[in-house]
């Protein structure tokens, strides 16, 4: 008689003690027995059970199935959360507008200070389209006069340099390679040519400059213009009589 009821007592605080932690069931299979400490919009941060004071975990809800609390209720996460596009490391600019060119933007921002997120543009094509076409890039970016003019320019400068190219060597034909003719032509089309690649050079940096500075002003600008609207499921366990009975329901988060 005394074994039965000592087993009985083992049996009772072996239930308490399972019903006083939280069970975190990781989408990887992983049940992590817990003290889960605090619940943030995108975090979960828990101690494990059999250290409560040690180290305090943070993992994101989206690798999370489910949490079953010691109280006897259980949540579902199914919320997809990502990481924002938002660093520590740079402060917004405040008191932007919709469709601001690059000549405001310019005194803004500073491109050395770009941090790349998932969704932004890669400067890098930008500066590959200049490279190919003089103010490619510029244009891909939505300035228009900026690539323009690089194009333009650098097609005058190639046109004068093949005309004064080929007059030097009409002429050295005809009159000799040794005449100031000769000279003034071809000087003048080094002149050209070397101008040409120094505007090809410049729309390539500037191409990969404009880039960085919109792709920060479209970062800061989704920041103050968006929201996020999250439904997910949750279930709970409410108590009837002696059992528990459980019921589903949602979760409506709105976050600007």
């Amino acid at each position: 008689m005394k074994k039965i009821f000592l087993s009985l007592i083992a049996v009772i605080a072996s239930i308490n003690l399972v019903n006083a932690q939280d069970f975190v069931i990781m989408k990887n299979g992983d049940e992590i027995r817990a003290k889960v400490l605090e619940i943030t919009m995108d975090e979960v941060k828990y101690r494990l059970y059999d250290e409560p004071d040690g180290v305090v975990y943070t993992v994101w809800k989206t690798d999370i199935i489910m949490i079953h609390y010691e109280s006897g209720r259980s949540e579902v996460f199914s919320k997809q959360v990502m990481p924002g596009p938002y660093y520590s490391q740079r402060v917004p600019v405040e008191g932007l507008r919709p469709g601001m060119k690059y000549n405001e933007l310019k005194l803004l921002y500073n491109y050395k200070d770009y941090i790349p997120s998932s969704s932004d543009f890669n400067p890098g094509w930008c500066g590959v389209a200049s490279a190919f076409i003089p103010g490619l890039g510029e244009c891909i970016l939505g300035e228009w006069g900026r690539g323009l003019g690089k194009f333009f320019g650098n097609m005058a400068l190639m046109s004068v340099a093949v005309v004064s190219y080929n007059a030097g060597y009409y002429a050295g034909y005809h009159v000799g390679y040794h005449s100031e003719e000769v000279g003034w032509s071809l000087g003048v089309a080094a002149l050209c040519s070397a101008a040409a690649v120094g505007i090809n050079i410049w729309s390539i940096v500037d191409a990969v400059r404009i880039a960085k500075v919109k792709n920060m002003y479209e970062q800061d600008l989704r920041q103050s213009y968006s929201f996020n609207l999250d439904l997910h499921p949750s279930v709970n366990y409410i108590q009837m009589g002696n059992k528990a009975q459980p019921t589903v329901g949602f979760t409506l988060a709105l976050r600007f």
